[in-house]
Parts: structure tokens; sequence; C-alpha cells
């Protein structure tokens, strides 16, 4: 399994266009060694430096947005797509998650990707 068939499992989400809510609030995002090095590669292929962190605010943010969409973590995508994730915003799935797939997202990107 790939890291991308694991974001395949999580249900649609879009965010409110401008919206970094989420990103002010939270700090730097977990994320593996997979996908630590996916976020390398998209920064030196797009000539980006590696942002420092700043309190509680995700390095990656910008005010336009997540400058690594693209390429972000786990978590990133899995924020608004549960119960145990929800948006602070009120922006919600057609359908969270459901718990026992939740669980099994987090077994996966444990056992596979830690």
């Amino acid at each position: 399994m790939e890291i991308d068939d694991l974001y395949e499992m999580l249900p649609d989400f879009e965010c409110t266009p401008g919206c970094i809510e989420c990103c002010l609030s939270f700090g730097v995002p977990s994320r593996t060694p997979v996908e630590d090095e996916r976020i390398k590669r998209f920064l030196a292929e797009n000539g980006m430096e590696q942002p420092r962190a700043r309190g509680t605010t995700c390095p990656y943010v910008t005010e336009e947005g997540c400058s690594i969409y693209p390429v972000r973590s786990l978590i990133c995508r899995l924020y608004g797509t549960s119960e145990n994730y929800r948006c602070v915003m009120g922006v919600a799935p057609l359908q969270y998650l459901d718990p026992d797939e939740e669980e099994y997202i987090f077994h996966v990107y444990r056992t596979e990707f830690l």
C-alpha cells in the first residue's frame, strides 16, 4: 500500500476558500518519514525553503493557504472528516468517517508508514 492509497480512504472534504483557521491553531503537523520526504522533495522541486515553526501556526501556511497542499500529511487531510477531528468552522463532509474506519486508517498509518 502506498500513502496515497491511504489518503483515498478519507471522505472528500472541501475547506472554505481562504480559510486557514486550523493552520493557525495546531502548530507543525505530525507526519511520517514517508510524508516528511514528500514534503522535502516538494519544497526542493518548487524552490522553497523549509520554513520555521511559529508558535501554534503551521510553518507551511501562508496568507493564500497551505503552501504544500498537494503533499500535506494525513493529519491535515483527516481534519474535518471525522467526529474526532471536527472542523472548528463547522465545515463537514457529506458523511463523517465511521469510528471503525478511522481506527483502521490510523492502524495502517502507524504500521505501514511509521
